[in-house]
């Protein structure tokens, strides 16, 4: 697998990891290959946090614990300090050393830098790669070091790529003076060493990986660019007109299908209202006859105590006081009678009231009913329209050649449906209402239609609404 880590501000792909490949062996290779020494930390960051990774941890398997977070992880080298080897006891002779490097040997032919690439990423490989082509160009990179010939003139090291001068500088013990290439007398020529070689070989596999990765980098962006813009098929100007008004027929069909959506939209808003009205209106005949049936109870009542006292009055007392409190009694009975016959004919008259409720009620639950039976059908009517003109479309190939007065008699018939809506409303009776328009008067032609005339009405309204007045 690969890994990208950030290196001073280009990214680096390490290649070959496997679980088992640790920080410490990602980050070894990567110093190998800038070729500084040094102490060096991998840090990983996740958006707006950074964690520092442990020597001994694996990359893949933290990237693994993120899950669907690895995508947002970023790696970075981060150099910490000096090596063990670059300490103070090195003093004078490191600092001459990063000052004058060590010559490089000269090619004959010298290839020249090209500055115009651009710098993408950086490749290297902590192991073997299975593919024929990098095993026969691995085959190639090891040449240098099997002919004592090349080894003597290794090929140039670009600028940007030549290792760090403190990576080569040794320690004081084993430092040798190296021949000055100012120097006046000749000295014989001393073969790089096999460090020397083995980083050379290292920056250029760098450098051939770089320039595949900006290869294949290009090559994917040129077949994005030829899937992206595919060549523009050539369309004839004979068929111009047939799909200018192929389109002015679409729009009129949707303009039909808006203006019948409405239409029932409306209708089935001031049937709710309606049915919201006469729910209140039962609600106050409800309480009224309450109302009433408490003062009927109150004045049998009374009516009861009255003819009790009458009773008890024409056992006990003289004659002509109670002939006196019986005449009296007789006509405060006889109002009270007349009350309670007058509170009976309202009572009826609340009941007769309230029976004409319920039958308009049912009426108006009939009706209602009539309709959704009507939308129904309609909708069955449209889904076998739609299913024909699915079949023909599957079948023959479609033509242009439908008239404009079937869509415009469609908009006609829908505002002549919502005009006589508006203007005679819904008091009609199922019988007195006009024949009901089917669905290929409304279409003309099952063409004409692709969508189900009232697909955003709601059944449930209409069920719910049923199960309420139940």
């Amino acid at each position: 697998m690969e890994l990208k880590v950030w290196v001073d501000g280009v990214v680096r792909v390490v290649c070959g990891l496997s679980e088992e490949t640790s920080c410490q062996d990602v980050v070894i290779a990567l110093a190998q290959a800038i070729g500084q020494t040094g102490r060096y930390v991998l840090i990983q960051r996740l958006r707006d946090s950074e964690r520092q990774l442990l020597a001994n941890e694996k990359p893949l398997e933290s990237l693994a614990k993120l899950g669907q977070h690895s995508n947002d992880v970023q790696f970075f080298l981060r150099r910490t300090g000096p090596s063990s080897s670059d300490g103070p006891g090195s003093g004078s002779g490191s600092s001459q050393d990063r000052v004058t490097p060590l010559p490089l040997p000269k090619h004959p032919n010298p290839e020249p830098l090209k500055h115009n690439q651009p710098k993408k990423s950086l490749t290297f490989n902590l192991g073997p790669s299975t593919s024929p082509r990098t095993k026969a160009k691995q085959l190639i990179r090891k040449s240098p070091r099997d002919s004592p010939e090349k080894r003597a003139s290794p090929s140039p090291i670009p600028p940007h790529y030549a290792p760090s001068p403190h990576s080569h500088s040794p320690s004081p013990s084993s430092h040798s003076p190296s021949p000055s290439p100012h120097s006046s007398s000749p000295s014989p020529p001393v073969g790089p060493s096999k460090e020397e070689v083995f980083r050379q070989v290292l920056q250029q596999q760098e450098r051939l990986r770089a320039i595949e990765a900006q290869l294949e980098a290009m090559e994917r962006d040129s077949r994005s660019w030829n899937r992206a813009s595919p060549a523009p098929s050539p369309v004839p100007e004979a068929r111009l007109p047939e799909e200018m008004e192929a389109l002015e027929q679409a729009a009129r069909r949707n303009q039909a299908e808006l203006a019948h959506e409405t239409f029932w939209e409306e209708e089935l808003q001031a049937e709710v209202e309606r049915e919201r009205g006469m729910r209140r209106r039962l609600g106050e005949l409800h309480s009224k006859m309450d109302d009433c049936g408490r003062r009927l109870h109150d004045f049998s009542s009374r009516s009861a105590q009255l003819e009790q006292q009458i009773q008890q009055e024409s056992l006990g007392g003289s004659a002509p006081p109670g002939r006196a409190n019986q005449a009296g009694g007789e006509e405060s009975l006889g109002a009270m009678r007349a009350e309670l016959q007058s509170q009976g004919r309202h009572s009826e008259e609340l009941e007769g009231a309230l029976s004409e409720t319920d039958k308009g009620l049912g009426k108006a639950e009939s009706l209602l009913q009539e309709k959704q039976e009507e939308l129904e059908e309609l909708n069955k009517e449209l889904r076998q329209c739609n299913l024909q003109q699915f079949i023909q479309q599957a079948g023959v190939l479609p033509t242009h050649t439908h008239s404009r007065t079937d869509l415009s008699d469609q908009l006609e018939l829908a505002h002549l449906l919502q005009e006589g809506y508006r203007n005679g409303g819904l008091g009609l009776l199922p019988s007195e209402s006009p024949p009901r328009p089917t669905a290929k008067q409304f279409l003309g032609h099952p063409r004409n239609l692709q969508n189900p005339l009232v697909s955003s009405l709601n059944p449930e309204v209409v069920t719910s609404s049923e199960s309420s007045w139940r």
